[in-house]
């Protein structure tokens, strides 16, 4: 039996496996430099009883950043869902520290605590975003052009809006990497993105707007993205083990994450036809 886990960074199920018959409190909560009400949400599975994860009503959910702390407010119109102010938005340079409370998930009648931490690390700006074609594989390329600093492990996460639509609306389609092969360097067109020229919902025509969206996350949560990819992919039967829990980063035995990541986004306009493009590439 398995439970879901529904992330806010992605819209799409996660299978989590439930080790024992013990109910186990699932996280999924996000703060990041956009100005907006952030949210955390929180439900829970039991292996043996149900594979849908109720949510988690009641909970005393506050956030500190060193400084301040804030308390969040349960939605009125969505139960378990617990949201910062409209004019919240993250610091960067600081850890953050999430707390919940009153909850009593095993229903032993003792109140438990679940806390996390994470640290929104500094935002590297995007120079610029180019437009490419790979005239073997007829493939549309969206480069990206910055600076990574020397001597610091940076950890990148992207997302590409076509026209204002998230492309990139599941996990196999996101793209991320470290910076072991660019560290301290200028990536000059790093590819980041490959759309198909001969599919027409990915095939770009002059005037679409390419957006791309830069997360500067932690290590955490760039191994939990790489192991919620490997668990959502497609999976051979013959080699595929069972589902195994992604990394959590939630004390106490609960699963899911809470991550603080700085935010940037860099739009170009496409110009060009891909017959136009792949002439211009021969």
């Amino acid at each position: 039996m398995v439970g879901c886990l529904w992330l806010t960074a992605c819209e799409e199920d996660i299978e989590l496996s439930l080790n024992g018959d013990q109910p186990r409190l699932v996280v999924d909560g996000a703060i990041t430099t956009d100005t907006m009400a952030h949210k955390v949400k929180l439900s829970f599975g039991q292996l043996l009883r149900q594979s849908a994860m109720p949510r988690v009503s009641g909970a005393v959910v506050t956030l500190s950043d060193g400084d301040d702390t804030f308390v969040l407010q349960e939605s009125d119109d969505a139960p378990g869902e617990y949201l910062t102010s409209d004019s919240f938005f993250g610091r960067q340079n600081t850890l953050y520290s999430l707390e919940i409370s009153n909850v009593d998930v095993n229903g032993d009648g003792r109140e438990e605590v679940y806390t996390s931490e994470s640290y929104l690390n500094p935002l590297i700006e995007t120079d610029s975003v180019s437009i490419g074609f790979h005239r073997i594989w007829k493939l549309w390329q969206i480069n990206l052009h910055a600076h990574d600093p020397a001597g610091v492990e940076n950890y990148y996460l992207f997302n590409l809006y076509i026209n204002g639509e998230l492309y990139s609306d599941r996990y196999g389609k996101m793209s991320y990497t470290d910076d072991r092969f660019f560290d301290g360097s200028f990536a000059d067109g790093v590819w980041i993105f490959a759309l198909d020229s001969e599919d027409d919902e990915e095939n770009l025509v002059p005037g679409d707007v390419v957006t791309l969206e830069t997360w500067m996350v932690e290590k955490s949560y760039y191994d939990f993205v790489n192991a919620a990819e490997e668990e959502t992919g497609v999976k051979t039967p013959l080699f595929s083990g069972p589902p195994a829990n992604v990394p959590s980063n939630i004390s106490n035995g609960a699963l899911g994450q809470f991550a603080a990541y700085a935010i940037s986004r860099y739009s170009v306009v496409n110009e060009f036809t891909a017959e136009e493009m792949l002439e211009m590439a021969q």
